[in-house]
């Protein structure tokens, strides 16, 4: 057993044993099911294993069959769950035993398939690969509950025999409104301004004063900068200074200001040049791809600073815009996220005919357009 097939095991660890004696085909397949078809199925063949299906064990993946029907003993399924050799499958937590020896008793009884169980199982069963749905909230008449979040932290603090804490004061509640919405703490005349406004909704017209001002896209928007991995500074050994990194920044800032919606905030940090390339402005979204560490500065080692800048690309995106650490698979098929090597390359090969430009942001009619001041790195 090889590299490949430990990598599409270790989802192992991350699922809830069954336990029980039963070696029925739809015992077995269950099992298989809830521990091994995220990694091996047909839309994910790591190592070129899918275990849906019976004629597919069979057949198996790189390293040969996987499933030796009448034959425990040879079957690298069960090699590699046993842990006996290097092969030890799961890394992290072992199978409970018994669903190793139900397993066992399957293959050595033959290894009976329920297909029907099988054709109609999800391809992933991993909580985070599942569709968003919408809870329905737990109904109240409690006067604590003024929405549907309140509904749920109610039940939660019930459930856990726990009661809500007694309602925050005004100076209170307008300390909290600003360090959240702008990260600094109010003046004393600004907390005896609400504290004095007695107006039924003094609670919605300071949050929408606060959501108002430039203050809050500049506390908000570092987030999303730290994300990016937003630096004013190329980094490695001579850590220059990117002139016009400022803009990506200012770009998000505004952003959050204009309250720009979330899909438009994303198509134009990915792909601003394809979708709207008449629209200078949101092309400094792509700033995004110039923000980051940057090797160009060492000519002699083009070849080396191309693939790592390109690696960039693909690892930021993965991690910003699909929540997974996908680099990982840059040498080797993820041990524990779906995505195998093959993947990781397709994901950088959308990056390859990238080339950075200047793009004119504003133009003077004495100057054409100012060179200092009015251009914008973008991708």
């Amino acid at each position: 057993m090889g590299r490949k097939l430990r990598c599409g095991l270790a989802v192992l660890a991350w699922l809830v044993p069954l336990h029980g004696a039963d070696v029925s085909g739809a015992r077995a397949v269950e099992i298989l099911r809830a521990n091994c078809w995220q990694c091996h199925s047909r839309t994910m063949t790591m190592s070129g294993l899918d275990l849906t299906t019976r004629d597919a064990a069979l057949k198996g993946g790189a390293r040969g069959p996987a499933l030796v029907p009448g034959k425990a003993s040879d079957s690298r399924i069960l090699e590699a769950i046993e842990r006996k050799t290097k092969l030890a499958m799961p890394p992290a937590k072992p199978l409970e035993a018994a669903d190793v020896e139900s397993l066992r008793r399957w293959i050595n009884d033959g290894a009976p398939w329920n297909e029907t169980s099988a054709a109609s199982a999800p391809v992933s069963t991993w909580w985070a690969f599942q569709k968003v749905t919408r809870p329905t909230a737990p109904k109240s008449a409690d006067r604590w509950v003024h929405n549907d979040v309140d509904a749920f932290v109610l039940q939660r603090l019930k459930a856990e025999k726990l009661s809500p804490n007694a309602p925050a004061s005004a100076a209170t509640l307008v300390r909290r409104a600003y360090l959240d919405l702008w990260g600094l703490p109010p003046s004393i005349e600004q907390v005896r301004e609400f504290v004095a406004d007695k107006r039924p909704d003094a609670w919605a017209r300071l949050v929408d004063k606060l959501l108002a001002s430039p203050h809050y896209g500049e506390k908000w928007g570092r987030h999303w900068l730290d994300l990016v991995r937003y630096s004013d500074t190329a980094g490695f050994e001579l850590d220059t200074y990117i002139h016009d990194a400022w803009r990506f920044r200012d770009w998000v800032i505004q952003a959050l200001n204009e309250d720009k919606p979330y899909n438009l905030f994303i198509q134009e940090q990915i792909a601003a040049d394809e979708l709207f390339p008449e629209d200078p402005v949101a092309r400094t979204g792509t700033g995004l791809f110039c923000v980051g560490p940057n090797r160009d500065l060492f000519p002699d080692q083009a070849d080396i600073n191309r693939e790592e800048v390109l690696t960039d690309y693909a690892d930021t995106t993965s991690s910003v815009f699909l929540g997974l650490t996908a680099g990982c698979a840059r040498c080797h098929d993820h041990k524990f996220d779906p995505i195998s090597q093959e993947d990781y390359y397709r994901i950088r090969a959308v990056f390859a005919p990238v080339t950075k430009v200047k793009v004119a942001l504003n133009r003077l009619e004495s100057l054409g357009y100012d060179v200092a001041d009015d251009r914008q790195l973008a991708r």
